[in-house]
């Protein structure tokens, strides 16, 4: 990757994309804050999701529904330089979360099939028999609040 500025096109295209999504995302983030709110959601998942929050989860995830929806609009050269931070969220996303149970349950959140959905913390911290979506299956385990 070549240490060249971004160009008044790159810009132009984050302009776009922040403009673009402005309606559907209340939001109103700018690509700087939409990576640095998934940043912020995959740490809060890394150190355990609190289930306080748990039917709030889907919600959280919106940051990484706004990347997804932005990313296209992005020039290559845009994307080529945020590509690693994304891909290393992404990564510690994965590592922080299962794959939700799929055989036999009714898959009805309206986000699935967008892969970041279709998981679940592997650590959370609250009251162990709070109620969990069904799809939370193995139980994550449960971790004490400090």
């Amino acid at each position: 990757m070549d240490d060249a500025p971004l160009t008044a096109e790159d810009y132009a295209s984050v302009l776009a994309a922040t403009q673009a999504l402005s309606e559907r995302y209340r939001s109103g983030w700018t690509l700087n804050e939409a990576l640095a709110q998934w940043r912020l959601v995959v740490k809060e998942i890394e150190e355990g999701f609190d289930t306080q929050w748990v039917w709030e989860y889907h919600n959280e995830l919106a940051c990484r529904d706004w990347l997804c929806e932005a990313w296209p609009l992005l020039t290559d050269r845009v994307r080529a330089v945020r590509q690693p931070f994304l891909d290393s969220m992404d990564d510690r996303f994965t590592a922080a979360t299962a794959p939700m149970r799929k055989e036999g349950t009714a898959l009805d959140h309206p986000r699935r099939g967008r892969w970041w959905h279709d998981r679940y913390p592997r650590v959370v911290m609250g009251e162990p028999d709070e109620e969990l979506p069904e799809l939370w299956s193995p139980t994550p385990e449960y971790i004490e609040d400090d």
